[in-house]
């Protein structure tokens, strides 16, 4: 983000004319001077003391290059900050107009245009995007994105599940769309699982810090080892510690269930080892599946793993599988 578009952001949050997204690209902004080991935002309170603090910085980082502006005045009240910045696009409009406000226009992608890397079922993919960023896609996963990142933002479209490690570019962060919702970073590793057949979405960080924004929300923003599940159905989310190892144990062939529901556990067995899971009891399809799953093995070693869970028999036939 230059300083522009940073003054331009600033400005439109003291109207109250954000959208979530480039209220995430903010959030990830003042993330990005916070170099401290636990998370900047685990609640509101924290969230403003942040922000302060680091507003100030920023008010520094701008005026920098500006050794005639006045010392900025400690703020009593948060929106102090914002008449200065305003003062401060102000003095840059004089100033700079010419670098900063001349004509500056960047066509989004158009979906035609976007390149595609899909993994087939029971196969991992490794997809090195122009920025250096790169992604693992797990099995049955698509990845749509651009010849190179020309725009404002480095966008990408997933469908399925991906572990991205993403290289750092703060002037111009990096989104990832899903169905639902969207995941702004800078630069940090994280891993979304987002299958469109699923009610959930869940988004695990395993380093750096992610920006979790959805219509006209912005949900979270996630550290190391937090993870949010979005419920589609439900328009809700849940964001806790979970240890983000086990969430892409996957790119080691490892599967780690954590309490997953029945249609959870189908995705997965059809993505990796292409059968369809079915069962006709209710009892079944209320169950939680905890259970480690080696992608390596024969299905019919899973299979037995989650009948004992659930003291049930099954059949396969024609890449069915019935449980009964």
């Amino acid at each position: 983000m230059n300083k522009r578009e940073l003054l331009e952001l600033l400005q439109k949050e003291v109207q109250g004319n954000c959208s979530p997204e480039e209220m995430a690209r903010l959030d990830a902004w003042y993330a990005s001077f916070d170099h401290r080991a636990k998370p900047a935002f685990s609640n509101e309170a924290e969230a403003e003391l942040v922000r302060a603090r680091l507003r100030d910085r920023i008010y520094r980082q701008i005026t920098a290059d500006m050794p005639d502006l006045p010392a900025p005045v400690q703020p009593r009240k948060i929106g102090l900050f914002f008449r200065i910045a305003a003062a401060v696009l102000v003095l840059l409009g004089l100033a700079g107009a010419v670098y900063f406000f001349r004509p500056h226009k960047t066509a989004p992608p158009q979906a035609a245009t976007l390149l595609s890397s899909a993994s087939p079922t029971g196969k991992l993919l490794k997809v090195t995007l122009t920025d250096g960023s790169e992604v693992w896609l797990n099995a049955g996963s698509t990845l749509s994105y651009p010849a190179a990142f020309n725009g404002p933002c480095r966008d990408v479209y997933l469908k399925g599940e991906a572990f991205f490690e993403v290289a750092t570019l703060p002037q111009q962060p990096f989104v990832v769309h899903t169905d639902t919702i969207s995941t702004v970073v800078l630069g940090t590793s994280f891993n979304i699982k987002a299958y469109p057949e699923l009610g959930n979405i869940r988004i695990s960080v395993a380093t750096g810090k992610v920006g979790v924004v959805s219509g006209g929300n912005t949900l979270a923003t996630l550290s190391q080892d937090q993870q949010l599940t979005y419920d589609k159905p439900q328009h809700t989310w849940l964001t806790e510690t979970k240890e983000a190892g086990s969430a892409n144990a996957w790119k080691e062939g490892r599967i780690h269930l954590d309490g997953v529901s029945f249609d959870e556990l189908a995705a997965i067995l059809e993505h990796n080892f292409g059968h369809r899971l079915q069962t006709g009891r209710t009892d079944i399809r209320k169950v939680r599946f905890s259970m480690n799953i080696i992608t390596s093995h024969q299905i019919e070693d899973v299979m037995r793993i989650v009948c004992g869970m659930t003291q049930s028999r099954y059949r396969i036939r024609e890449q069915v599988i019935t449980i009964y």
